[in-house]
């Protein structure tokens, strides 16, 4: 397609790129909320995909009671995450117990590693290590961890008031939009902005189905690796691995360091089939689901999107990185279909 020689046409363009971009601009400036209705889309997501299977599967049996079935289900399923987290809880509970007891001990031997004949106090002295830098390490790893307890805090509360109301929302409304499209948008743009939401809808669900799959096949690895470990609070960790897996490029040794850590209070040779775990998730994803699923549903060139993950990573930090494709993909589309649109209405003078 020629490009239009038109002013107009890229007077609008640029107008409607710096629209959107101041958009998604006071987006990532209320970012919790927006952390929020984004895990409220991608649990909406989850929730058509299951429903759609499900309907699949209860066709084949039209006798059957779908809403007892489903309602039965969903209590299963949700009895058996309670059991499983709280066995999680108990073992988390028992490591914390473990910890207290190897603090205690440390203390009592805490004169051959920090006496002055010790590998540490030798390195103090030498000026390797100041006598403040374990204190200062200490307090910005409690100022973390109680910073990330608060947000989960907030992620929780919020949640649990808004992404019910997305629900509702959705499952009540979602067949209007087409209507209201047609009845107040102008007839010749209608098809056009009809045309685009789909495509945005179509590819963007393309590219949360395919990094909810990989999260989920990474985290499945995780699990059953960190089980067969013997490491505790197996499931939990690995759920987290898959689910910082979302992250590119820092996600995963995030989801490296608990497993670890854990793993390491039990024994050396724990935290080395750990590390052996998230190494052997991190080969499958890069080696196969990344080139062979990934590349397959998102059409993008893969130098552009490592070029766009760490520029958004610069400008706004881990959120940047998780959402910088779904953007380029909203952008592209609204561009394309605006570009589509503004050459019809101003075509090239003479």
């Amino acid at each position: 397609m020629a490009l239009s020689a038109n002013r107009y046409v890229w007077r609008f363009l640029f107008a409607i790129s710096v629209f959107f971009a101041g958009f998604f601009a006071v987006l990532f400036y209320f970012q919790d909320i927006f952390i929020v209705l984004i895990l409220g889309a991608i649990l909406l997501l989850i929730s058509e995909k299951l429903l759609s299977g499900f309907n699949r599967v209860m066709d084949r049996f039209p006798n059957l009671n779908r809403k007892a079935i489903g309602f039965s289900l969903i209590l299963l399923s949700l009895f058996a995450v309670v059991v499983l987290i709280s066995s999680q809880m108990d073992e988390i509970a028992a490591l914390l117990a473990e910890a207290a007891k190897v603090q205690q001990n440390f203390t009592g031997g805490a004169s051959a590693l920090f006496g002055s004949e010790s590998k540490f106090a030798r390195l103090t002295n030498s000026g390797v290590i100041k006598p403040g830098d374990l204190q200062e390490v200490g307090n910005a790893i409690f100022t973390e961890f109680t910073g990330i307890i608060s947000k989960i805090s907030y992620y929780l509360f919020a949640g649990a008031l808004i992404i019910p109301l997305m629900f509702s929302m959705y499952f009540r409304h979602r067949n209007k939009l087409v209507n209201y499209i047609g009845e107040y948008a102008p007839p010749k743009h209608a098809e056009i902005i009809d045309r685009g939401l789909k495509d945005m809808g179509r590819e963007l669900e393309d590219f949360f189905s395919a990094k909810m799959i990989e999260s989920s096949v990474v985290g499945l690895i995780c699990c059953i690796g960190f089980y067969l470990a013997g490491v505790d609070g197996w499931f939990f960790l690995g759920v987290l691995a898959g689910f910082l897996n979302i992250i590119p490029y820092i996600g995963p040794i995030i989801g490296a360091i608990p497993p670890i850590i854990v793993g390491y209070l039990t024994s050396p040779e724990t935290a080395i089939l750990a590390a052996g775990t998230i190494l052997a998730a991190q080969l499958v994803d890069n080696f196969y689901l990344i080139p062979f699923m990934i590349s397959e549903k998102v059409n993008i060139n893969p130098l552009l999107s490592v070029v766009l993950t760490l520029a958004a990573s610069k400008l706004l930090g881990p959120l940047g990185m998780i959402f910088a494709i779904p953007i380029f993909i909203i952008y592209k589309i609204i561009i394309t279909e605006s570009y589509k649109a503004l050459i019809i209405i101003y075509p090239d003078e003479d």
